[in-house]
């Protein structure tokens, strides 16, 4: 059955935020959910949609099977290739085999820097599709539109990407697009709280690992404890707004931003990227113990990539359930052939453990964050360790409030020498000390470069870096006061 209903969405092959094609899938989810629960929500949130309309792309006059890269504009180039940044000049484009995903980021900047008129990437023979972001990274404000197009071809073509190139692309981008939220509500004895299972349905080429066996899930769940809302997310990989590089999880941002009181939800349990690669629960401290209780792979620290993030940054302890790898991750083989699969293994898994979770009695272990603001105090600035000696006291007692307010002090911090994101409490803080060393960018702060390495310019280097951390640092002691203030 759980087989039935992935192809069954599948069947709408790639589903971008706001495109026609979400309206069929949403349709067939609310289906899907409706029949066992005990009301249905469809919520339109206003997303930026980007579609590829029309490429040609040749190279010494043969033509190369090649995607444009999520929010390409259109344009018109004929240019030489060539394989060094350097070598760009306002009058190449550039060619380059990544090793990840993730590092299209930061080359696609150093593309724009170095004015190049394109990037061509390629990773290995299955198309893949990857938004690019040109600005401060893991930025929620309103950034440039990619200021030049970038492409991804596969391996085998990639040897005739060479001398001259003639590129024709059409896209269309809408950031007035309409994409879809499906809540399911099913009612128990407990309604005064609220546990949120959520998955996303927008996805690259047909996406049954990332995410559509999650959403095909969503049906399965039933709490005999607790008023369980079921919820298929627009936007996660792609729609937010005005070009801004935090580029993912846009809809469950705005699905919380809207939400009544946030203080009603207990708990968050996020599902993504279910495939074949051995399981992960990423959890809060504070849900640890209850996590470990079902399960053995379990790591303390929130997953950035997804939308249990969000939830996480409003003060909802959230629990991220995800495979370790994708080897078709944003790929055009994103299939499952068939429910032997161990992706359906793991989806059987992941079904008993949330089953488990949500019929019981769930409390927040507070003294885990207390264990873990205590490792965090060696980087932290002493009038702030003053303050939070209150704030540990106060998780030593249980109070819920104030931990689900520290919950909200976790951010993202990018060094931009590593593929991948990583979260921590106190972000800013602890970026600012990483940026001695490395270029970094901080959650909602900014990118932060060593432009130059000589000991004069390091010395005034440190002076900007210590002000700025003075000035953070002032920033937590009115959130941590904020915090105490409601308890003494």
């Amino acid at each position: 059955m759980l087989l039935q209903h992935l192809k069954t969405l599948s069947n709408y092959s790639e589903v971008i935020t706001g495109s026609k094609n979400e309206i069929k899938l949403v349709r067939e989810i609310r289906k899907m959910l409706e029949d066992n629960s005990d009301e249905i929500r469809q919520i339109p949130i206003r997303v930026l949609n980007w579609e590829q309309k029309e490429l040609i792309f040749e190279c010494e006059s043969k033509t190369i099977d090649a995607i444009s890269l999520p929010y390409s504009l259109s344009t018109e180039v004929e240019a030489d290739v060539a394989d060094n940044f350097k070598e760009c000049n306002g009058r190449n484009l550039m060619k380059i085999r990544i090793q990840n995903l993730y590092e299209i980021n930061k080359l696609y900047i150093e593309a724009v820097e170095n004015d190049c008129l394109g990037i061509i990437f390629s990773l290995n023979n299955e198309k893949r599709k990857f938004v690019i972001k040109y600005g401060d990274l893991l930025s929620h404000r309103p950034s440039y539109p990619p200021p030049i197009p970038a492409f991804y071809i596969k391996e085998n073509d990639f040897p005739y990407i060479k001398g001259r190139c003639r590129i024709s692309l059409k896209t269309d981008i809408n950031p007035f697009a309409t994409g879809y939220i499906i809540e399911a509500i099913r009612n128990s004895k407990n309604e005064n709280k609220i546990i949120h299972i959520t998955a996303h349905h927008d996805h690259w080429f047909k996406g049954e690992r990332d995410n559509l066996l999650a959403v095909a899930l969503l049906r399965e769940f039933r709490s005999n404890v607790y008023e369980t809302h079921l919820i298929s997310f627009t936007a996660e990989e792609s729609g937010s707004l005005n070009f801004s590089t935090f580029s993912w999880s846009h809809g469950s941002r705005e699905f919380l931003k809207n939400y009544k009181n946030t203080d009603d939800i207990l708990l968050n349990i996020n599902m993504d990227n279910i495939s074949e690669e051995s399981l992960i629960l990423k959890a809060v401290p504070g849900l640890l113990e209850l996590s470990n209780k079902y399960f053995k792979n379990v790591v303390g620290s929130p997953e950035i990539y997804s939308d249990g993030y969000s939830y996480i940054k409003v003060g909802i302890p959230s629990i991220t359930i995800e495979s370790l790898g994708n080897i078709h991750y944003h790929g055009e083989y994103d299939v499952i052939e068939n429910d032997k699969s161990n992706a359906f293994l793991n989806a059987s898994t992941i079904l008993d453990i949330i089953n488990r979770i949500i019929n019981e009695n769930i409390e927040y272990k507070t003294r885990e964050m207390k264990e873990e603001l205590k490792k965090d105090l060696v980087e932290l600035p002493a009038e702030l360790k003053s303050y939070l000696v209150n704030i540990e006291d106060l998780l030593d007692k249980n109070y819920m409030e104030a931990y689900r307010e520290i919950v909200k002090l976790y951010g993202g911090i990018l060094e931009l020498n590593q593929p991948y994101s990583t979260v921590e409490l106190f972000h800013k803080i602890k970026g600012l000390n990483i940026a001695r060393k490395n270029d970094v960018c901080i959650e909602d702060l900014g990118c932060i470069k060593r432009l130059r390495n000589d000991e004069i310019f390091y010395r005034f280097y440190s002076y900007y870096i210590n002000e700025l951390k003075e000035s953070i640092t002032t920033e937590y002691i009115n959130k941590i006061y904020f915090i105490l203030k409601k308890f003494f």
